[in-house]
């Protein structure tokens, strides 16, 4: 009697370890539906350095640009690692740009809104070994041009209008022709010339799932590799 109810125990747990398994298994059909973010500090074996983890480079369609055109800053990052990684998005505030003109003074790169990120798994790409995440960013060569300062101010006026009277905001933009393409930022240059432009990526989270516990995240600040390009009148 007392052998049937030890294999009759047995065969319980067994039923109960398969129902579990199969749980876990059926949520982690998506494991991306139950990532979350959190600190480095805590959780410091699911870090991994950027410079160790990664390179980073970025190139432009053209190596000449015209005053008043849009400079097409296109980033890549290639994951160096033996095993999956997460990596930010190459997205503002997390990728910042730099630039100095060719006697290495600081070019200031102006941007035309503050942009505050909430940090969430969705911030996140799992690269395999040898993968590349891509991203772009605009940058219009020259920021005294007329037509960019009548948008600033349109764009001004229309915040204005909505923090004294809140409406429809997008359908004004729509209504005023305020969805036209200036680029992300524009250079501020005093003078055409040649302009070295970095671009450096940063990330201070990582990403925590029970269905990837040792998937680490590319943590930390890298740099690119500098671009040089040359603006003409």
């Amino acid at each position: 009697m007392g052998q049937i109810k030890l294999t009759m125990m047995m065969v319980g747990l067994l039923l109960v370890g398969q129902q579990w398994t199969a749980g876990q298994s059926k949520r982690c059909v998506d494991p991306s539906a139950r990532r979350g973010v959190g600190d480095p500090k805590t959780r410091p074996r699911l870090g991994a350095e950027y410079p160790s983890a990664a390179r980073f480079r970025i190139a432009s369609r053209k190596m000449t640009y015209r005053v008043g055109e849009m400079i097409s800053v296109d980033l890549a990052m290639l994951n160096t690692e033996r095993a999956p990684i997460f990596f930010h998005k190459p997205l503002v505030p997390s990728i910042t740009l730099t630039a100095q003109d060719e006697k290495g003074r600081t070019v200031n790169i102006s941007s035309y809104v503050t942009i505050l990120e909430g940090v969430v798994p969705q911030s996140y790409v799992l690269l395999q070994r040898g993968e590349i995440l891509l991203g772009s960013f605009q940058l219009l060569a020259g920021c005294n041009l007329g037509g960019l300062s009548a948008f600033e101010a349109a764009r001004r006026k229309l915040n204005e209008e909505q923090r004294q009277n809140p409406s429809n905001y997008q359908e004004a933009v729509f209504s005023r022709n305020l969805f036209v393409n200036w680029g992300d930022a524009c250079l501020a240059f005093q003078q055409p010339g040649i302009f070295t432009i970095t671009v450096e990526q940063t990330n201070d989270h990582v990403v925590v799932s029970p269905c990837e516990p040792n998937v680490k995240t590319a943590i930390g600040t890298i740099r690119s590799i500098p671009l040089t390009v040359t603006i003409v009148e």
